[in-house]
C-alpha cells in the first residue's frame, strides 16, 4: 500500500483516556513506534480524568507523529469518547484503543489490508494477549451469546490456540478495534447511550444486522493489563445494558423464541448475585429500574436501528453462540471480597443515576 506523504490517513486511532497513569504513556509510545504504513493519525480523548495522566500523555505530543488531545468537560463513557473525536477524524478506518493496551509495531500492517480485501468484514480484531505474557490469550474476538452475554473469545488459552488464519468471531473486543468509518457514519457514530461496558457487544450485533461479518486477525498482536473481575457498578451497567441491547436489537417474536433461553440467563444472574451478596442484588435490581425509566428511550432507538436492518434475526442469532463461557462464569463466581480492579471512589457513575 503506497501512501503519499501529503495524502489523508489510512487509519485514524482513537485511545480513550480516564485516569489512566502511566498506561495511557505507554500506550502512546507503542504507537508512535508503529510501523509508518499504513499512515495513521492519533488521537487522544480525556474523559475529565481527575490524575496526572493526561499530563504524562502531553509529553509525547512533540514526537514526529503528532498527537491530537481532545478534553471532554464531562466522562462520556468509551463510547462517547470515540464519538467525541469521530468528527475530527480523517482516516478511511477508526481505530479505538484503550489505554492500557500496547500494540505491536506492525499491528495494522496486518488489520488494514484484511478489511481492504474482505468487503463483506464491518471491523477486525488482532490478537489481544495478556500483557506479562507472550503466551496467553486475553481476546482472540468475542463470543457473544444469544441473551446478549459477552465472554472473551479463548481468554487464558495458549496463544497458538489463535492460530494464525484469520477467524470470523461472533463479536469484537472493543478495547482494540478496527471499523470501516462509513459504517460508524451510517449508524450515527458508537451507540453511547449505554456509558460504559457491553458497547463491544451493542456494537458487534449492531454490524451483524448491518449485513456485515466480524474477524479477529491473529497475526496483528496487541497485549493488555487485564483482570477478569467484576464489581457492583459494573455488573448495573453490563445488565442494563444487555437488557436494553435485546429489547432494541430483537423483534418480538425473536424474544419469545428466546424466553427459556433468556429466563435461564437471568437464573444464572440472579444465582450468580446471591452468591456475591447484597452490593451485587442491590445492582441487578437497579438495572430493571434502569430499564422501566428509558422506555420512551428505547422505542426510540428500536425505531431507529430497524433502519439499519440488513438482516433477520434469525440470520443474527445463527452467528452468536448458543453456549455459556463457563470458565470464565466459574471464575467470576469464585471471586471474593472487592475486586482488584475496582476503581478507587467506585465508578464515575452512580446506580441510581439515569445515564
Amino acid at each position: 500500500m503506497t501512501v503519499q506523504p501529503d495524502a489523508p490517513p489510512v487509519v485514524s486511532v482513537i485511545v480513550i483516556n480516564y485516569n489512566s497513569g502511566d498506561h495511557l504513556a505507554e500506550c502512546l509510545a507503542a504507537l508512535c513506534a508503529s510501523q509508518p504504513q499504513p499512515a495513521i493519525e492519533i488521537l487522544v480523548v480525556d474523559n475529565a480524568s481527575t490524575d496526572d495522566s493526561l499530563a504524562l500523555g502531553e509529553r509525547l505530543a512533540a514526537v514526529p507523529r503528532p498527537i491530537r488531545f481532545l478534553k471532554s468537560r464531562v466522562n462520556r463513557g468509551y463510547a462517547g469518547g470515540v464519538n467525541l473525536a469521530f468528527p475530527h477524524t480523517r482516516g478511511s478506518y477508526v481505530a479505538a484503543l484503550n489505554p492500557d493496551m500496547r500494540v505491536s509495531p506492525d499491528w495494522l500492517a496486518h488489520l488494514v489490508p484484511f478489511l481492504e480485501s474482505h468487503p463483506e468484514a464491518g471491523a477486525v480484531n488482532p490478537l489481544i494477549l495478556l500483557h506479562d505474557t507472550d503466551e496467553h490469550i486475553n481476546a482472540a474476538g468475542q463470543d457473544i451469546h444469544v441473551t446478549g452475554l459477552g465472554f472473551n473469545r479463548r481468554l487464558g488459552q495458549p496463544r497458538s490456540r489463535a492460530g494464525l488464519a484469520p477467524a470470523r468471531v461472533s463479536g469484537i473486543q472493543g478495547g482494540a478495534v478496527v471499523v470501516r468509518r462509513a459504517l460508524l457514519q451510517e449508524m450515527g457514530g458508537w451507540d453511547e447511550s449505554g456509558f460504559l461496558y457491553h458497547e463491544d457487544v451493542a456494537l458487534s450485533w449492531r454490524l451483524h444486522l448491518m449485513g456485515c461479518d466480524l474477524y479477529c486477525i491473529p497475526r496483528a498482536i496487541v497485549w493488555h493489563d487485564y483482570h477478569l473481575t467484576m464489581y457492583p457498578e459494573k455488573l448495573f451497567l453490563l445488565e442494563r445494558n444487555r437488557a436494553a441491547l435485546l429489547l432494541t436489537h430483537l423483534e418480538s417474536w425473536s424474544l419469545l423464541y428466546l424466553a427459556p433461553f433468556l429466563f435461564l440467563t437471568e437464573l444464572l444472574m440472579w444465582g450468580y448475585c446471591l452468591l456475591r451478596g447484597w452490593g451485587f442484588i442491590k445492582a441487578k435490581a437497579a438495572s430493571y429500574q434502569w430499564i422501566a425509566r428509558q422506555r420512551a428511550a428505547l422505542r426510540d432507538r428500536r425505531t431507529f436501528i430497524r433502519g439499519l436492518r440488513r438482516r433477520t434475526d434469525w440470520q443474527v442469532l445463527k452467528k452468536l453462540k448458543w453456549g455459556y463461557a463457563w470458565d470464565q462464569l466459574l471464575t467470576l463466581g469464585r471471586e471474593r471480597g472487592e475486586s482488584r480492579r475496582q476503581p478507587a471512589g467506585g465508578m464515575p457513575v452512580k446506580m441510581g443515576e439515569s445515564r
